[in-house]
């Protein structure tokens, strides 16, 4: 037989009479919980309160892909569930919290475990059974009781004769004339939300809110675990932090990032100017920091959004003021980023170059001054200065991590007339990529270099590859015969000439060296041909060869 509660609450008045004296307190913090899942289905579970003010244990697995819940009291009155306290999947019970519960009545914990014969009660008829068993569950216990088990009793309080709480009853096991089972209350009364518990895979389908975890540190910890929820979520968790700790920074920082995420600037902005007005906030420059932060991403990201006070003068503004709350490195480097986002190189280079001297000394500072040193025109020395400068943090064998500095260095070298050191800078840069990355023009790039220092073997190798990679490009194919050319195999050069023209009948540069192949086999009128369809095509080189033939 299925009860429901108002067939539990008539068997328990029918006994009243005979019920020890605390029935009726029993009786009023008995309810049923309802939940409703992903599916569009409600199940339907008993729960009892074991605080006045509204929380209540009730088995998990309802509550497990809950989309809302709520639980119906003795009297039909209905209370939200507002957030989980804290649940065990194995043990299949939560503590839930319920909203607007001014006093509840219930029955008090026992502080102790039930021994092995005690007398208890069940419900709903309050009916008197014994304990038959103790086992442990961690550091409380698990009981076996005489009576046989009945499924939709599972949720309902086992009551000592003294009207305290010793446990829950467990979903009984599917075995003919099974005993119930009771899982001690101190352990559902202990649960608690941990910071690990933000991304719980159990709870992941749910979406009723987690309490946060007691204690501030926990909490902040629980708050970064968030971060793969939906924006939604995090902004009612940060909500309840601010609730929780209104003078600290971390909340209002959070729920600001998570309106940003939305692109819901206006609110962010709100979160911010919240955090500033309060006067008892701890660390306001972490909030300057803050949205001086949020503001510059959202401008190199190129969102073209307007909104008002969100320019990088007002960031600037900002983080001038964080610093003059607080001087720190990590500061002068956003402010760097903002001078340099501004095109105030002048600035951006010495914020960089202080930071060279302060405990942040990096590559990378080195190569955010080398930007800044290329856009103020700054002669090829000092660029290469700030190169080695760079390059001085790495020593060989060099890891993936130098590759970048390999590589504008190379570039530096090139434009000084260096082009053996930049190609063995080039050199390194490819073995420490292990062709990630490496594309055709970086061969290309490289074949260049080879071929102006007279270096054909490894140009000849470069340009294969480069064609290997993009084999549909005509300029690695003008290219290749040019190499042929200069090693004296006009043969292949005219090969490649003919690939190139198939590529593109309008290069005019295949069509100068193929003519100037035939020139040099003395096939002088094939030779006017191609090169005339190489000045027909506006190459003023080819024009000149003409005239000479």
């Amino acid at each position: 037989m299925k009860y429901t509660l108002s067939t539990l609450l008539l068997l328990l008045s029918i006994t009243l009479q005979a019920a020890p004296k605390w029935a009726k307190t029993a009786a009023k913090s008995m309810g049923t919980l309802y939940a409703i899942q992903q599916r569009g289905d409600t199940l339907k579970a008993n729960a009892f309160f074991i605080e006045p003010l509204g929380t209540l244990v009730a088995p998990f697995k309802p509550i497990q892909q809950a989309q809302q819940a709520w639980v119906i009291d003795a009297s039909g009155k209905r209370y939200e569930i507002s957030r989980i306290l804290g649940f065990s999947s194995t043990y299949d019970v939560v503590r839930l919290q319920t909203t607007d519960v001014k006093k509840m009545p219930t029955l008090p914990i026992s502080t102790d475990a039930a021994t092995n014969g005690q007398a208890v009660f069940t419900f709903p008829q309050a009916k008197a059974d014994k304990v038959t068993q103790v086992e442990k569950a961690g550091e409380y216990a698990y009981y076996t009781l005489q009576s046989a088990a009945t499924p939709d009793l599972s949720g309902t309080p086992v009551v000592d004769e003294e009207g305290r709480i010793i446990g829950m009853l467990q979903v009984p096991v599917t075995v003919a004339n099974a005993p119930n089972y009771v899982l001690d209350i101190r352990f559902a009364q202990s649960l608690t939300i941990r910071p690990i518990d933000a991304n719980h895979a159990d709870l992941r389908q749910c979406n009723i809110l987690k309490q946060l975890p007691a204690g501030m540190e926990q909490a902040v910890s629980f708050l970064y675990l968030t971060a793969n929820l939906s924006a939604d979520e995090r902004v009612n968790y940060t909500n309840d932090f601010i609730q929780t700790y209104p003078n600290s920074p971390v909340g209002y920082i959070q729920k600001a990032d998570a309106l940003v995420a939305q692109r819901n600037y206006a609110s962010a902005w709100e979160t911010y100017e919240q955090a500033l007005a309060n006067k008892q906030l701890t660390q306001p420059e972490e909030i300057r920091y803050a949205r001086s932060r949020a503001i510059y991403n959202k401008s190199v990201q190129g969102d073209s959004v307007a909104v008002e006070g969100w320019t990088l003068e007002q960031a600037q503004k900002d983080i001038s003021e964080a610093i003059q709350l607080y001087n720190q490195p990590l500061y002068a480097l956003h402010q760097g980023h903002l001078f340099y986002a501004q095109k105030q190189y002048e600035q951006a280079y010495s914020c960089f170059m202080e930071l060279t001297q302060s405990p942040m000394r990096s590559a990378e500072l080195f190569l955010y001054a080398w930007q800044c040193q290329q856009h103020l025109g700054a002669d090829n020395e000092t660029l290469l200065a700030l190169n080695d400068s760079a390059m001085s943090f790495f020593t060989k064998p060099y890891t993936e991590t130098a590759a970048p500095y390999l590589y504008l260095r190379s570039n530096t070298l090139r434009d000084m007339g260096r082009i053996r050191e930049a190609i063995a800078d080039l050199n390194d840069y490819e073995h420490v990529v292990q062709g990630r990355g490496l594309n055709a023009k970086f061969y290309y790039q490289r074949e260049q270099m080879e071929v102006m220092v007279r270096m054909y073997g490894p140009a000849v190798n470069d340009i294969q590859r480069a064609i290997q990679l993009a084999p549909n490009e005509p300029l690695f194919r003008a290219e290749s015969a040019s190499l042929f050319i200069r090693l004296g195999d006009l043969d292949n050069a005219i090969l490649e000439c003919k690939r190139a023209t198939e590529l593109d009948e309008n290069f005019p540069d295949a069509y100068r060296l193929w003519g100037i192949c035939l020139r040099e086999k003395g096939e002088k009128a094939a030779a006017r041909e191609k090169l005339q369809r190489a000045k027909d095509l506006g190459d003023t080189l080819a024009e000149k060869i003409l005239d000479e033939l």
